[in-house]
């Protein structure tokens, strides 16, 4: 099985949109201060960026199967090549990656949101090992292992109880500023567009909190240094405001908004069925 988006989401509605990730691609260490936005609210006890979410949607993007274990959880099947290559080889090393997947690992997060009538506490992803399944290493002319990648207890219930959203990461990894990525994700999370689209200083507000005058002019600034790749993605800066895009112009990489919502898909009671890893 193939990835891309066929065995789990790659994200949820609810990770875009109190905060979870800090607007940031160098986050600081949090304590588990509360974050409060108008969708809910969050702490993170640990470092969670915009470079965190980049890894842990591509592990999500790229899984090829998914597995369910005795106590309950999910572990998936992903290939580290696949990931790295869905983040871009050139900024994400190895030893990036994992030193982005012990801090997921490391963080704790708290979410509470009216749609939830429980708070969900706990984390992201419990363990990342090596699998007994191998691929053809093309550097060394060996063989690679794949990863197993246990889901946290957190992240599977806002996979079970949020919204799913469905695209492809790797467009958003490419975004030059944490704050530009903080935004698509937070636009490409809503499914109705309001007229004239949003206005940018309020998305700055939604995924930042409350700012100051210079870096409001700061995040306005890098935002508009990513316009044309943002528009790749399917948003379009129009003075003060943001809106999705329908894109019509040749070799666009999409022609509509990339983001799919759909409901929730139950993890735990669906089959699955064991398939060879292929070459």
């Amino acid at each position: 099985m193939s990835g891309g988006n066929s065995v789990v989401p790659t994200s949820t509605i609810a990770q875009a949109r109190v905060m979870l990730y800090q607007p940031s691609q160098r986050p600081r260490l949090r304590e588990g201060d509360w974050a409060e936005t108008s969708f809910g609210r969050c702490r993170v006890a640990g470092r969670l960026g915009q470079r965190h979410a980049d890894v842990l949607e591509a592990v999500l993007y790229c899984a090829e199967r998914r597995r369910p274990v005795s106590d309950g959880g999910v572990e998936l099947l992903v290939d580290p090549a696949r990931v790295r290559k869905t983040l871009s080889d050139s900024r994400y090393s190895f030893s990036q990656l994992e030193k982005l997947l012990a801090e997921l690992r490391a963080a704790t997060i708290t979410i509470e949101t009216p749609q939830f009538d429980f708070p969900i506490i706990g984390g992201l992803i419990d363990h990342v090992i090596p699998s007994p399944m191998t691929r053809p290493d093309p550097l060394s002319g060996g063989e690679r292992n794949l990863w197993r990648v246990r889901l946290g207890i957190a992240l599977m219930m806002l996979l079970e109880h949020d919204l799913s959203l469905y695209y492809d990461p790797a467009p958003i990894a490419r975004l030059q500023h944490g704050i530009s990525q903080a935004v698509a994700r937070h636009v490409l999370s809503h499914k109705v567009v309001p007229a004239g689209g949003w206005y940018l200083d309020t998305v700055i507000g939604a995924v930042a909190g409350q700012v100051s005058s210079q870096n409001m002019r700061n995040a306005r600034k890098r935002i508009k240094d990513d316009a044309e790749d943002l528009r790749r993605i399917g948003l379009m800066l129009d003075g003060d405001r943001i809106t999705k895009a329908v894109l019509s112009t040749p070799g666009a990489f999409h022609t509509r908004p990339m983001a799919c919502h759909t409901r929730p898909e139950t993890f735990h009671t669906r089959p699955v069925r064991a398939t060879p890893a292929r070459n």
